[in-house]
């Protein structure tokens, strides 16, 4: 049985000299196997999307494929992206995800996920959202990690994968979103301190309406004092009632801006001499 690399190798080879296409009988009879053979390499080589067929009639012919390969078309992306087998191994990185963690791609070769990339809170659970992506379900979820002092957010798609020989993975797909979560956080911060102003100025205004009825409060108790002191008659009535009146000019003062409150501290030193009734 000849070697099978050697094999592979000169099917490459020969669709590579002829860019037109081949036939399964050219490739045989070029590489050197059966027919039988060579259609069981030609469908492995299908398979892993090495080599392309188009039907010519009642021929086939076989190409080279010219798909990028995928590890190119990764590093062209802006996200930040990485691919696991079903044991949550590193299979392979873009550029932009080996700048994220600083590894390289040989550090990270079958290096298990959770070492590498660590969420920052125990709540979001990293290995139940790969095993529903593995049940074949595409998951959508955000995720902050914690990178030296700095906290960044990202907004994490998880894609069933399936490799070139079949066997299941996984694709995650992380679109930084570190800036627009800042944005959004200093948002509700200045609607706190909106609502903050707000509920400042309402106990404001409620202060003022309370200092309005302080106001009447000292008038009114005034008008009972002179009222009482008038029934009990005497020196002392005659003292309360010009206090009383001098007490009711000040407050109509006050509101008008006529008088400052060192004329109110002068007007309680000489309240304080107010002889008391025998």
């Amino acid at each position: 049985m000849p070697d099978e690399e050697k094999v592979y190798s000169a099917i490459i080879g020969a669709l590579k000299e002829n860019p037109r296409g081949m036939s399964m009988k050219q490739i045989a009879e070029s590489v050197g196997v059966n027919r039988i053979t060579m259609a069981r390499y030609l469908d492995t080589l299908q398979m892993s999307g090495q080599v392309e067929m188009e039907p010519q009639g009642p021929a086939k012919l076989y190409y080279l494929s010219h798909r990028v390969p995928i590890s190119a078309m990764l590093d062209f992306s802006s996200d930040f992206v990485v691919v696991l087998d079903t044991r949550q191994k590193i299979v392979q990185a873009n550029a932009k995800f080996l700048q994220l963690v600083e590894k390289t791609r040989d550090e990270l070769a079958d290096e298990h996920l959770h070492r590498i990339l660590r969420p920052d809170s125990t709540e979001q659970d990293l290995d139940a959202a790969i095993a529903r992506a593995l049940e074949g379900k595409e998951v959508v979820e955000e995720i902050a990690i914690r990178k030296g002092e700095e906290n960044l957010s990202f907004r994490m798609k998880i894609v069933p994968t399936v490799f070139t020989d079949g066997s299941p993975g996984v694709t995650l797909i992380l679109d930084d979103v570190t800036e627009y979560q800042r944005s959004l956080d200093a948002l509700l911060e200045s609607e706190r301190k909106y609502r903050l102003l707000v509920e400042n100025i309402g106990e404001l205004l409620v202060n003022m309406e309370r200092l309005d009825q302080l106001n009447n409060q000292v008038r009114n108790p005034l008008q009972m004092i002179v009222g009482l002191a008038g029934l009990e008659g005497g020196k002392i009535a005659d003292v309360i009632y010009k206090q009383a009146k001098e007490i009711d000019a000040i407050v109509q003062e006050l509101d008008l801006g006529w008088r400052s409150s060192e004329n109110i501290r002068e007007f309680v030193k000489r309240f304080s001499a107010v002889p008391k009734p025998e």
